[in-house]
């Protein structure tokens, strides 16, 4: 049984409340003059709560035993049968905080902004609505899958996150998608790469869920801390700086070309 932070985990977890620290200063350096400054906004954000997050799960803050014990009568008596594990759950509020802004950074690449009401307009909210709604969904029962010690209880909540994380990527896949081929080839590009990105980290997530501690426990609790602390990076960090120098290119290319053309 898992249940004590080892000097291995808490390594990996200063690594990571570094790395994100570090990446959340990085993406206001490099998008530094933007226009379209709320990518540069989310993405600091994302960095920031984890990294905030991160240093709660160094400090030992942000992990919780959980714990069940069965009693049976046996013929030398009352025998007790105890089963615990050692559950980071500050990694879900730091994902159901910074998967939605994930999600709102690669959704205003391929969406057009709302200049004013009507049926475009509220089609739009709807979409970004559903995608969110379904992604902190995805997030809260991937939450009580890992507190629940009950293999039944665990692996209902585990099936039904993973539905979720369907419905996220059949719409930022489809709809969203058109979106972005509709706005042109360079927007369809930048899209097309980061939700290339995105999709191949977070189909990561459920396969190390499920190897991990929280699920069978074919990998040792040191191992998941390591392998989640630098997925989370590439996926926050890195996303977030390929998003900001994508959108920052695709803003300044105009402006390059009328200077060329003059």
């Amino acid at each position: 049984m898992d249940t004590f932070m080892t000097s291995t985990q808490e390594t990996w977890l200063w690594i990571g409340t570094a790395g994100m620290a570090l990446g959340a200063l990085a993406i206001l350096v490099v998008g530094h003059g933007m226009k379209e400054s709320h990518h540069r906004v989310t993405s600091f954000f994302v960095c920031a709560i984890a990294a905030c997050l991160y240093l709660l799960m160094a400090q030992g803050q942000g992990d919780i035993v959980v714990s069940k014990a069965s009693l049976a009568l046996t013929p030398l008596g009352v025998g007790a049968d105890v089963s615990a594990e050692l559950v980071y759950y500050a990694r879900y509020i730091d994902w159901v905080f910074t998967t939605p802004l994930l999600l709102i950074g690669l959704l205003t690449v391929a969406l057009k902004p709302l200049t004013g009401g009507g049926e475009p307009g509220r089609e739009r909210i709807g979409l970004m609505a559903g995608i969110v709604g379904a992604d902190v969904l995805m997030i809260l029962t991937g939450l009580f899958g890992a507190l629940s010690l009950d293999s039944t209880h665990k692996y209902t909540w585990f099936i039904v996150s993973c539905g979720f994380f369907l419905a996220v990527l059949a719409l930022i896949w489809g709809p969203v998608r058109a979106a972005a081929a509709a706005q042109g080839a360079e927007t369809a590009s930048l899209y097309n790469k980061l939700l290339g990105i995105l999709t191949v980290l977070w189909f990561i997530y459920p396969v190390l869920w499920i190897l991990g501690t929280e699920g069978t426990g074919t990998i040792s609790l040191n191992t998941e801390v390591a392998v989640f602390t630098v997925i989370d990076l590439t996926a926050k960090v890195g996303f977030g700086l390929l998003l900001v120098t994508g959108i920052k290119k695709m803003s300044g290319a105009p402006a390059a070309a009328e200077k060329s053309a003059a």
